[in-house]
């Protein structure tokens, strides 16, 4: 075979190639026809705070914050110094108004740590499930087993938690080390505080039915 005989077959073997690899759009009846099963497997792992610590050298020397780096205060209205953020007061803080009225926030607050899980899996399924309760029989509902498609999610056996910690509260209106405007300052209370190290094993399936 010569030279040229030979890149002429490469060509037409690549377009060959090239063609057989365009896909084809499925329609609506073709793909009804279509059965099996599919899902997803996930492993992650997330850390919050990791580094910790404050952005700035001298928690005391307010007149140096910029507004990229605010200080930060505890639940009394205290500066936060660099020594104490190593024991997590320095972690995330979430905190969430129901509405504008509200006259205060739920806090999560000092969130940090890390954990990890491999083997979640995620899949929809249909089920005979008896869900429907709107079969009226003698005078009173009955259960009716109806087949619903479900969101199928397995646990992934084993979740790692590294020191992972946060504490719940309930905080005033005020901002941090800011007095409300009737002179009251911020006050934030705790309720309690989770901390996790080590693994906790978890099984089975969490289903998650539809609902009209």
């Amino acid at each position: 075979m010569t030279f040229n005989k030979l890149v002429l077959s490469i060509s037409t073997l690549m377009v060959a190639s090239s063609a057989m690899a365009e896909m084809k759009a499925i329609d609506d009846f073709d793909l009804s026809e279509i059965s099996g099963k599919g899902g997803v497997y996930l492993s992650g792992e997330f850390a919050i705070n990791k580094d910790g610590g404050p952005l700035w050298d001298d928690p005391n020397e307010v007149s140096g914050f910029t507004p990229g780096s605010r200080p930060i205060f505890d639940g009394a209205g205290n500066i936060v110094g660099s020594e104490e953020c190593e024991n997590g007061i320095c972690g995330l803080r979430l905190a969430i108004k129901l509405n504008e009225n509200s006259e205060g926030w739920y806090v999560l607050d000092d969130v940090s740590g890390g954990m990890s899980f491999e083997g979640l899996t995620l899949q929809t399924e249909t089920l005979t499930t008896a869900t429907n309760y709107d079969v009226w029989v003698d005078g009173g509902f009955e259960e009716k087993a109806v087949d619903d498609e479900v969101l199928k999610i397995g646990l992934p056996g084993t979740i790692t938690f590294n020191d992972f910690k946060f504490k719940f509260a309930v905080a005033n209106n005020g901002e941090f080390g800011v007095p409300l405007q009737d002179g009251t300052a911020f006050r934030q209370t705790e309720i309690f505080g989770v901390q996790l190290d080590g693994d906790i094993t978890v099984g089975g399936n969490l289903l998650l039915f539809p609902v009209d």
